[in-house]
């Protein structure tokens, strides 16, 4: 028998995958091969795009991207950022959008913070928009503030909106004060009011009192006029009356 797998005169051939030339001698049995494991693709984030991703405030997730190959119809909401390389036809309502060179918005954009690199065909309401020199907007624009770079291509109409008014404190507890001086204001009427009638209920009855004492003086005097002409008349049907005349 050979060690290199040729055989001599008659024997079996017996093929040795690995041989240890390291030991005294020693031959190694023969193995089995080793099963292959495969380890799943390692997913890599994107590299970050040139312009800066501009993200709601406490926002932490990452932007939803339309990629340049993609083209969406529709409505799109989403509560974060939204970058828009490729395509989008419809309305977007979004916290902020970036609209990157290349990319196409046609419809209605709702956002709170709109960067606009690319084009744009439509409408943008938002508290703040930025255009920069590569833009393209035919739009009309709804706006807090605005800042254009020059040599962005902007047409349509502009309105600036006044931001909406923030309550201060000192207003709030004015206000407070002024409602509790109402509610006591208008409980006082209300007491008031009570005593008033309560007043004139005893002047109507004090009236009645002296209307009632006026026709008891008047009822006496006549009883008293009444029983002296009884008194007269009594005194002159007796006898010494009759007989004095």
């Amino acid at each position: 028998m050979s060690f290199f797998g040729k055989p001599t005169g008659g024997e079996p051939r017996i093929t040795y995958e690995r041989i240890d030339l390291t030991a005294d001698g020693a031959v190694l049995p023969p193995s089995r091969p080793e099963p292959t494991i495969r380890q799943p693709p390692v997913l890599r984030a994107a590299p970050p795009a040139s312009t800066p991703v501009v993200r709601a405030k406490g926002a932490e997730q990452p932007p939803m991207l339309i990629a340049a190959d993609s083209e969406m119809e529709g409505r799109l909401r989403s509560r974060g950022a939204v970058r828009v390389e490729g395509v989008l036809r419809g309305e977007l309502h979004a916290a902020s959008l970036i609209l990157e060179p290349g990319g196409l918005i046609e419809g209605l954009v709702t956002v709170e913070h709109a960067q606009l690199n690319g084009t744009l065909r439509g409408s943008v309401v938002a508290k703040d928009i930025e255009i920069a020199r590569t833009a393209l907007v035919e739009a009309e624009l709804v706006y807090e503030e605005i800042g254009i770079e020059r040599g962005a291509r902007v047409r349509g109409l502009h309105r600036r909106r006044e931001p909406e008014p923030q309550p201060e404190p000192e207003a709030l507890s004015v206000s407070v004060t002024s409602a509790i001086e109402a509610e006591a204001t208008a409980q006082t009427a209300a007491l008031v009011a009570a005593a008033e009638a309560a007043l004139q209920e005893l002047a109507e009855v004090a009236q009645a009192a002296a209307g009632a004492s006026a026709e008891l003086a008047q009822d006496g005097v006549a009883s008293l006029v009444a029983l002296e002409d009884e008194l007269r008349d009594t005194a002159a049907r007796l006898p010494m009356a009759e007989g004095a005349r």
